[in-house]
């Protein structure tokens, strides 16, 4: 399994000291258990800085802090029921996803109900170079924040995490073939808002110039 893409190919920053000192500070709850908290320290903590990042492309940074938190609080609680040798980053994923959905459930966008007729994968379209162009990254941020949550959730743990199908699958807790669905009209419409955003800038420009 591939690591995702780093946080600084992404502009995003590493977690703040809130965060760090907050995890920091909840480590004597997990030392009266010896062996199990070396395991999460070993295991789990050394993903803080990916689940910060993804959670920081979802929210603002105070509410990424918190979802981080409880993210961490919750793999701590549930730390016997994580198989050891699978993926812990996807778990954490997963425990983030549940995290938000609990958070923001009120708000959650509810998706069409044939979505998983759609199976036909778009190709894959490499997110890398719009995120190492700075000049980009404001516009893929905004487009981002434009997708429906199920398609930015599916679109980003499959491009930019580059987690499998099945894994995802297990993260937003539906059948693979809905992901392939929101993966596939995730994809499809970032590119049309990133079309038009291209397209829009020789107009303005028109504007300004003229």
């Amino acid at each position: 399994m591939r690591a995702g893409k780093s946080a600084s190919a992404l502009g995003i920053k590493t977690p703040p000291q809130q965060v760090i000192l907050y995890v920091g500070a909840i480590r004597p709850v997990w030392l009266s258990r010896r062996r199990r908290a070396r395991q999460f320290e070993e295991t789990a903590l050394p993903h803080l800085a990916d689940v910060y990042r993804f959670a920081r492309q979802l929210a603002d940074e105070e509410q990424a802090q918190d979802l981080v938190q409880d993210t961490y609080l919750r793999a701590w609680k549930y730390f016997d029921s994580f198989q050891a040798g699978t993926n812990c980053r996807a778990w954490l994923f997963r425990i983030l996803h549940n995290v938000w959905t609990d958070r923001f459930r009120q708000s959650r966008l509810e998706l069409s109900l044939n979505e998983q007729s759609e199976t036909a994968i778009e190709p894959y379209y490499d997110w890398e170079d719009e995120f190492m162009r700075e000049e980009l990254s404001a516009e893929l941020e905004q487009a981002l924040a434009q997708l429906p949550e199920a398609y930015r959730w599916a679109v980003l743990l499959a491009d930019v995490e580059e987690l499998s199908y099945q894994e995802i699958a297990q993260v937003m807790d539906c059948p693979i073939g809905t992901v392939m669905s929101r993966i596939n009209r995730g994809r499809r419409t970032l590119a049309r808002l990133l079309r038009a955003t291209e397209q829009s800038e020789p107009q303005a420009e028109h504007k300004r110039s003229s």
